[in-house]
């Protein structure tokens, strides 16, 4: 019987995949500059969307040729409407992620400033970062970065407005020791995608084309101020013209605060009805006595309710018709009781309501 001799195969061990996965990824220092262009495609055509990204693409590039960094140091991410810059292992000069940007900055100032037609204008929103993090190979065989650097350069871009730089903080301690850098930035807490809070410096220094007014999502808006109500506005003028009354009676009968409270709410709401009321529609006093009684008889009769009742009743009086003036109140010595109307208080009663001013015979100065 004839014995077939099998031919000798070479065998090679199976490569583990974390080891060439270790071997493809490099760690380094990386500097990061991600920007896009605001606005990218909003009312701009599909011509000038092409030119904006060439033109761009250009700034870019004769900034990184300014300052001579080698094809090595350097990766372009495109990202459609903006591009990341990464630089490599560069620690001289130790702000250049700064200094590109505030170059690319100026270079487009100049071109908006010579661009007439508006549709080609742009501006670009910049944040810097860095971080240890990878250098990889991606599907094309092309060099890229993989890290949490690169992600947080992101999310520090998307908090500010165009023509802004915002940075993250390993750039801001880095920087923020040195002189150029001192009182250079203002410091902003944030909140990123999913919810990651996120403390970000913004770039305040001036600069040619560079934007330091507070970005958008920072400011806080101011609101309106509320004009007091007719009803307020009683209640304020009431409190003035018996000031010294209600002093007198917090002395002698406390605990009188309440009390007082009752009282000047009752003289503000006759007040403000009497002041619209018709000879077809005549007014009716509401406050104990119809309005017959002298001001010490009507706090006597106030002042004998049951205490909780009158503390429970002048919290809901304030509640609904004074709680969004309560800054307009003294708080020094009666800090519980809406009784004694500050200085501010006062002027901004007479400028809203001088008719009312007049009416109760208010002097001249708070």
């Amino acid at each position: 019987m004839t014995q077939l001799k099998r031919k000798k195969q070479d065998v090679r061990p199976i490569a583990d995949p974390k080891s060439d996965a270790e071997t493809e990824a490099q760690s380094i220092s990386a500097k990061y500059i991600f920007l896009d262009i605001v606005s990218y495609s909003y009312g701009r055509s599909v011509e000038a969307q092409t030119e904006i990204i060439s033109k761009l693409n250009d700034l870019v590039r004769e900034c990184i040729a300014q300052f001579n960094i080698s094809d090595d140091a350097l990766i372009y991410l495109p990202t459609g409407d903006g591009i990341c810059i990464a630089l490599l292992a560069i620690e001289a000069p130790y702000d250049i992620h700064v200094q590109v940007p505030l170059s690319l900055l100026k270079r487009l100032d100049a071109y908006n400033k010579t661009t007439t037609d508006e549709m080609r204008q742009f501006k670009i929103r910049i944040g810097v970062n860095a971080n240890v993090d990878n250098v990889v190979t991606d599907i094309n065989g092309k060099r890229n970065v993989a890290g949490a650097g690169i992600n947080l350069a992101q999310r520090v871009m998307n908090t500010g407005d165009g023509n802004q730089i915002l940075v993250g903080e390993p750039v801001y301690e880095t920087l923020r020791y040195r002189e150029k850098y001192m009182d250079a930035f203002e410091t902003f807490d944030a909140r990123a995608k999913h919810g990651i809070k996120l403390r970000v410096y913004q770039l305040v220094r001036p600069h040619p084309g560079l934007d330091i007014s507070v970005p958008t999502q920072f400011r806080v808006e101011e609101m309106a101020e509320p004009r007091l109500s007719k009803l307020a506005a009683y209640y304020f003028a009431h409190a003035i013209k018996n000031r010294e009354f209600i002093k007198t009676n917090l002395h002698n009968h406390a605990p009188a605060g309440s009390p007082c409270c009752i009282l000047l709410y009752m003289l503000a709401y006759d007040s403000a009805e009497a002041s619209s009321c018709s000879d077809l529609d005549p007014h009716v006093p509401h406050i104990w006595g119809k309005g017959k009684m002298g001001m010490a008889e009507v706090f006597d009769h106030y002042h004998s309710l049951d205490y909780w009742i009158t503390c429970d009743l002048a919290d809901f009086f304030y509640r609904l018709h004074l709680q969004k003036f309560s800054e307009y109140f003294e708080r020094e010595v009666y800090p519980l009781d809406r009784l004694f109307i500050t200085r501010e208080g006062q002027e901004k009663l007479r400028k809203e309501w001088p008719t009312i001013w007049k009416e109760l015979g208010l002097p001249s100065t708070g």
